[in-house]
């Protein structure tokens, strides 16, 4: 076991993150002893005006770090009523809904829902952008960029981990916020099926671009939901610079019954193909897979995340002299390409060659809502106004008329593609 591994389990459990209702101070948990970077004190007592303090304490307040490692949510009354909920769903749409059916397709009650647009959600993980963003766009080393951009990544996947589910957004419906640093989001949804939102993140003095796409899918196996943010992540600096990567796929486990809690599983790689550098970061390394966990206790807690930062190798083709890199496992395997380790969890801190990047005691900025936004704004939708009102039957009344008229709109859209295309045949029959 290393070293990191060691202090993770040895750390008490139980003593994680929580909201001091008198003090309105947080508790955490105790965390490694190494070296920190200058990024990390100062952000101990964020004043920014954006949302992430507040989304913060929101999680601690749901959340405690389960004895196997994950979020456990912890809101008992909550936790029961949507059990509830999610039963009375089983019975009305049958099995189907256990068995992989995709829920982003699945019509679900209002009693599930959050007040807030999934274009709205997508910002919670950018929370720490402003302190690492900025860090990295000032920065002119390669390498030490790679690794604040790792660290922005993972310093924001525990941000994700609230009970109830954002509304889809509309084909059209657009998001707009900025950040404490100047910098302006952007968001659209501009696919209905399959549900795809594009987003850009643009500094004010266009010194960097973060801009990607997220196709989400979610599947119910039992009592567990497996969920997907398809697409890739990319980050433009100003010199050319682009380092992009892909989310690691999400497990919400105890759905229907025992603990609810929600852990990531897979890898995340990132590449930076200008300076040659990878990285591959590894969610729950040492998982023990479904059988052997039936006889053994697995050692690490399931948050743990391991990692190597590595010099990408670059072949030349033969036949064609078109250059292409080999793939990201054969590099990180390569012990001679190895640059520095990770180490750490994303529920307690991040290690890069030995420096701490990130630990859960830094209070992220979060987004700044924008006044006056386009009217195709989420925030303007009238089932996530009454939502947010407390208006459960007029948010369930707007929101079933809204589907309605998306499933009628998606209805003419693919009858009109289909007219074009009989048009387009009847044309080219014509000419030949």
């Amino acid at each position: 076991m290393n070293d990191i591994s060691r202090n993770l389990s040895s750390t008490s459990l139980n003593d994680e993150p929580i909201e001091n209702a008198k003090m309105g101070k947080m508790e955490f948990p105790k965390l490694s002893t190494k070296k920190t970077h200058p990024l990390v004190l100062p952000c101990y007592d964020n004043r920014d005006n954006g949302t992430g303090k507040d989304l913060q304490a929101k999680v601690f307040r749901q959340n405690t770090r389960h004895s196997n490692g994950g979020w456990k949510f912890i809101d008992e009354p909550e936790l029961k009523k949507q059990r509830g909920v999610c039963w009375e769903l089983v019975k009305s749409v049958g099995n189907s809904i256990i068995e992989g059916k995709e829920l982003t397709n699945t019509t679900l009650p209002i009693s599930l829902f959050e007040p807030r647009s999934f274009l709205e959600k997508l910002s919670d993980t950018w929370g720490y952008s402003p302190i690492y963003l900025n860090q990295a766009a000032n920065c002119k080393d390669p390498l030490e960029r790679f690794k604040l951009v790792i660290a922005f990544t993972i310093s924001g996947l525990h941000l994700t981990q609230t009970l109830t589910k954002p509304f889809n957004p509309l084909l059209g419906e657009t998001f707009e916020g900025s950040f404490s640093d100047g910098s302006n989001a952007f968001c659209e949804q501009t696919s209905h099926h399959p549900p795809i939102s594009h987003w850009e993140v643009v500094d004010q003095e266009n010194r960097f671009k973060f801009y990607g796409y997220a196709n989400f899918s979610a599947r119910c196996l039992g009592n567990v939901v497996k969920g997907n943010q398809k697409g890739p992540l990319t980050i433009e600096f100003e010199d050319g610079t682009k380092i992009t990567w892909t989310f690691p796929e999400v497990l919400i486990k105890g759905i229907f019954w025992g603990d609810r809690v929600t852990e990531f599983s897979g890898k995340i790689t990132f590449t930076d193909e200008k300076n040659k550098l990878g990285c591959d970061v590894l969610f729950n390394p040492n998982a023990l897979g479904f059988v052997k966990s039936l006889f053994s206790k697995q050692k690490e807690p399931s948050d743990v995340i391991q990692g190597t930062i590595y010099k990408l190798e670059s072949s030349l083709s033969s036949s064609n002299g078109v250059s292409s890199k080999k793939s990201s496992s054969s590099n990180s395997n390569n012990n001679s390409n190895t640059i520095c380790k990770i180490e750490g969890s994303w529920l307690t801190e991040l290690i890069i060659d030995n420096i701490v990047y990130w630990n859960i005691k830094m209070q992220p900025s979060g987004i700044i809502y924008k006044e006056n936004p386009l009217p195709t704004d989420c925030r303007y939708r009238e089932d996530l106004k009454y939502l947010k009102e407390g208006n459960i039957e007029k948010a369930k009344e707007f929101k079933e008329l809204i589907e309605d008229k998306q499933r009628s709109e998606a209805k003419i859209r693919k009858e009109g593609i289909k007219k074009d295309s009989k048009s387009k045949k009847d044309k080219n029959n014509l000419l030949l």
